[in-house]
């Protein structure tokens, strides 16, 4: 057959198709119409087919990743990394100086890995010196390790062993610390050294209360009290993990309070519950707290600034005019220890913050180094920083990207009485007054000098009058 014959058929079967279209439906031709919807469909399916082996493994994939993904249990978390918006104003505040501890910091920074010589060298002194049992200790921290791993608020990815002995060597560390800080003569020439030397002896306290640097307490309680159980140790009567652990941070115990260690995370949960107040918090307020005026200008209305006797921080108390509050001193550390206080309660403790809320109320009442001045004057603040500026500038940075909850403020009661005392007319008066006349010797001066003359103008004024009503009385 020629090529032009092969085209002849096309017009036949393109009548057909045309007839099958035009007859009615339920015609036995209609089944040649389904026959091509089969085979379409057909084709569809095996595209689709096609499509999913095409899936398959991404699908396979993020199934193998969901099902590897566990529930966090938020009940145990109470050691976090600082929140980012935190870190970046004073990212030295979070981070050790010179020892790390727990997973968050292992060997991160070249100066925190000339520390674990030293580590190293109190964990083997406190295994030999304790004669407690290695197997025991590394059975306890292995039964105990899931627990401890949910303390961190994020996946920690050492795998098992490289876990338990960091928990092992670096809670060894604080214990033989611990032992050698109240126990003196459990000293050699390097603990001498350690202990007797202050930079030394103050950085390895503050590392130690650093909400990045714990490991829970509840594992440093373990393998002391398998330690404690040794006969050489029972020998000793050696003091109770608390006792030991309140005197090596007595400075941060000021009123010498006995907690509830059951209730203790780490030593920066510790150190919070030393500085809370011993009143209970008052209930959730319908208003919001909004501000409350500064020193200078409540100084200027009247108020009287006293230093209170008491040691806590937060028992501020007023009682018209005298507003009280206890001695808060300022110096190189101050900054670590409240950021760290402040980033715990933030993240931990988000409706019982008394630490962001009395840097908050301080932070309203500081505003300028007049301020500082006059709280410096009156012994409510320990200015070591040797400057009023720098000062005002630590207090009113520290509360940068801090949330406070304003109908849960801890000092709302006491703001509300302070702005109700400025704003009686009688005391803004006696403000503007003294802020306009009187805030500096000159306007002092140029003031009374001024009245000096209204009087004198007013006496010879009188003088004048009677003068020329005496000349006008008639003989």
């Amino acid at each position: 057959m020629g090529r032009g014959d092969s085209k002849e058929p096309t017009p036949k079967r393109t009548k057909k198709i045309e007839e099958v279209q035009k007859v009615p439906i339920g015609s036995s031709e209609v089944s040649v119409s389904k026959d091509l919807s089969r085979n379409g469909a057909k084709s569809e399916d095996l595209s689709r087919n096609d499509s999913k082996s095409k899936y398959d493994e991404l699908i396979i994939n993020i199934e193998i990743e969901l099902n590897g993904i566990n529930p966090i249990q938020l009940s145990e978390r109470c050691i976090y990394r600082v929140p980012t918006e935190l870190r970046k104003l004073n990212e030295e505040a979070y981070m050790p100086r010179i020892v790390s501890i727990g997973p968050f910091h292992h060997c991160t920074e070249e100066r925190l890995i000339s520390m674990e010589d030293l580590k190293s060298r109190y964990f083997k002194k406190f295994v030999q010196g304790s004669f407690v049992s290695l197997r025991k200790c590394i059975e306890f921290l292995k039964d105990s390790e899931g627990r401890a791993r949910e303390f961190y608020d994020e996946v920690i990815y050492m795998d098992s062993n490289k876990f338990v002995h960091t928990l092992l060597v670096d809670a060894c560390f604080i214990l033989e610390l611990l032992l050698k800080s109240h126990y003196p003569h459990f000293r050699d020439d390097e603990d001498t050294y350690v202990m007797s030397t202050p930079w030394l002896r103050s950085d390895l306290k503050l590392d130690l209360i650093l909400l990045e640097n714990q490991i829970p307490f509840f594992v440093l309680e373990g393998l002391y009290n398998l330690a404690n159980a040794t006969s050489s140790m029972q020998l000793l009567q050696l003091q109770s993990l608390q006792n030991l652990t309140l005197d090596f941070f007595k400075k941060y115990n000021l009123l010498d309070r006995r907690p509830n260690f059951e209730s203790v995370k780490h030593f920066t949960d510790l150190i919070l519950i030393l500085h809370r107040p011993v009143s209970q918090r008052p209930a959730r307020r319908l208003d919001k707290f909004k501000h409350v005026y500064s020193v200078t200008e409540l100084d200027e209305s009247g108020v009287k600034f006293q230093v209170s006797e008491k040691k806590c921080l937060l028992d501020v108390d007023f009682c018209k005019p005298v507003l009280e509050i206890p001695c808060f001193k300022l110096n190189d550390h101050t900054e670590t220890l409240i950021r760290n206080l402040m980033a715990l309660e933030l993240c931990h403790y988000p409706s019982d913050s008394y630490i962001i809320d009395y840097i908050a109320f301080m932070d309203y009442l500081i505003n300028t180094p007049k301020d500082v001045d006059l709280l410096v004057q009156n012994g409510i603040l320990e200015n070591w920083l040797g400057d009023s500026k720098a000062a005002a500038r630590l207090v009113n940075k520290l509360c940068v990207n801090i949330t406070i909850d304003d109908n849960n403020f801890y000092f709302f009661d006491i703001c509300d009485a302070l702005n109700k005392y400025y704003e009686a007319p009688m005391h803004k008066r006696k403000a503007i007054l003294r802020r306009d006349y009187f805030n500096t010797p000159w306007k002092t001066a140029s003031t009374i000098a001024a009245f000096v003359l209204l009087v004198l103008t007013f006496i010879q004024t009188v003088c004048s009058i009677i003068s020329i009503s005496g000349n006008q009385t008639p003989t």
